[in-house]
């Protein structure tokens, strides 16, 4: 056998060889859909889940959805029509991103007439000494455990947001 023989035989032993690497991977990778835990909230989605939301609102005005959990973390949509109770966890920091409309975030400060309503979590009318800042569509904020904060929302506006909840 002459040696362009030989290399012949061997590139086209190594290209099959690279072909049914390439097509066992292709396989795997396609029956393994997507990694545990991976998910996509699509604007369109949560556009519609805020209208859906708006019909389901509480006596404070606010409707929520639960969205998933993994781990340490839990995944929700939220939507207001008016203020809320000032709140305080434990050991549960919130990860927030305004969607749609707007909102006034109060943060720090003290709750008052703080109420303990589950373990680990106090609600109050509202907040003394606290920090103003206004929020709108991107906007995105972290609020550390025991951190007191309190929505507000001006009467006529409504505010969507998506909410991470992280136990620290």
């Amino acid at each position: 056998m002459s040696i362009t023989g030989l290399c012949d035989k061997l590139i086209d032993a190594n290209m099959r060889k690279t072909i049914a690497i390439l097509l066992i991977v292709a396989a795997t990778a396609y029956s393994a859909g997507d990694p545990e835990g991976f998910h996509i909230w699509k604007a369109s989605q949560m556009d519609a889940d805020a209208k859906t939301l708006a019909t389901k609102l509480d006596a404070h005005h606010v409707a929520s959805e639960p969205l998933g959990a993994v781990g340490n973390r839990t995944f929700s949509m939220a939507h207001r029509e008016g203020p809320g109770q000032a709140e305080w966890h434990e050991k549960q920091a919130d990860i927030l991103m305004i969607h749609s409309g707007a909102v006034t975030l109060v943060y720090g400060g003290e709750v008052v007439d703080g109420k303990t309503t589950a373990p680990g979590e106090i609600r109050g009318a509202s907040i003394k000494g606290g920090t103003e800042v206004a929020l709108g569509p991107g906007d995105v904020l972290h609020i550390p455990a025991k951190v007191p904060h309190l929505m507000k929302v001006a009467p006529g506006k409504t505010v969507t947001y998506f909410v991470v909840k992280v136990v620290e």
